[in-house]
């Protein structure tokens, strides 16, 4: 078991089965341009058994998520931080913005996640937002629960497993259909809430971090859009204040 009292000044980029090289690079450039956070890429995940003293948190790109929830547990005291927790992220300021453009309340409005299975921590940070109705679909489900009839009266459909075949619905406007960009959406929170977690080791990955920073997200965004296009070093700055805000609340010193 490590334990780490956060003294490290170096992000570990960390490979799983299904990140390339350049892959891997991409993240490690996004944190030192935007973070100001020095990087060292670790290919494989396999190679978390024995860190340097001088990392100082964890990024984990395409990591399964039973294997990163593992691999969480054996790194006590250390920030660990998934693609998956900032995609997540950037997902629940796309519903926001997207019931905001429909204009429905989140607490009356219904979104499915189609997938739900791949992304565990989307679920509960939905349900910090509001959402008064969720509901889970996996591909397994498809031959009882068809999910063009799963998704039929919903607000929004987060899609998680792509489209065509049994898994797609009819093309109209409602529901609102949201999809994550891969080569974007893990990024857009990342480097301000690596900036947060390596600045105080109070801060934890919690459903409330994450909820405040896709707020933060959220407020950002361009009108008419669901998501700022690339990160940037104002939504940095942003995105680390929102993540320390649940600690720091309004009124209390710093």
């Amino acid at each position: 078991m490590r334990t780490n009292d956060r003294s490290g000044h170096v992000v570990a980029v960390v490979g799983g089965v299904g990140a390339t090289s350049g892959v891997l690079r991409t993240y490690a450039s996004v944190v030192e341009d935007m973070a100001g956070l020095e990087t060292r890429v670790i290919a494989s995940d396999y190679g978390l058994h024995d860190l340097a003293p001088d990392i100082g948190a964890v990024v984990l790109v395409r990591t399964a998520p039973e294997r990163a929830q593992r691999l969480r547990d054996s790194l006590t005291g250390l920030p660990v931080v998934t693609d998956q927790d900032t995609t997540a992220i950037a997902l629940a300021a796309a519903v926001h913005n997207t019931l905001s453009r429909i204009g429905r309340a989140p607490e009356a409005s219904r979104i499915v996640i189609a997938g739900a299975r791949t992304m565990p921590a989307l679920c509960p940070l939905l349900l910090a937002a509001g959402i008064g109705d969720i509901t889970t679909w996996n591909p397994r489900d498809a031959m009882v629960f068809p999910l063009r009839r799963i998704a039929a009266d919903a607000d929004a459909v987060i899609n998680l497993v792509g489209g065509g075949g049994r898994f797609a619905w009819p093309r109209h406007d409602t529901p609102a259909v949201i999809v994550p960009d891969p080569g974007r959406d893990p990024l857009l929170a990342l480097p301000g809430l690596l900036r947060a977690l390596t600045q105080d080791s109070f801060i934890q990955l919690t459903v409330d971090v994450q909820h405040a920073c896709a707020m933060a997200l959220a407020a950002v965004t361009p009108s008419g859009h669901q998501l700022p296009r690339w990160p940037e070093p104002s939504l940095v700055t942003q995105i680390a204040d929102a993540a320390a805000a649940p600690r720091h609340p309004q009124g209390d010193p710093r």
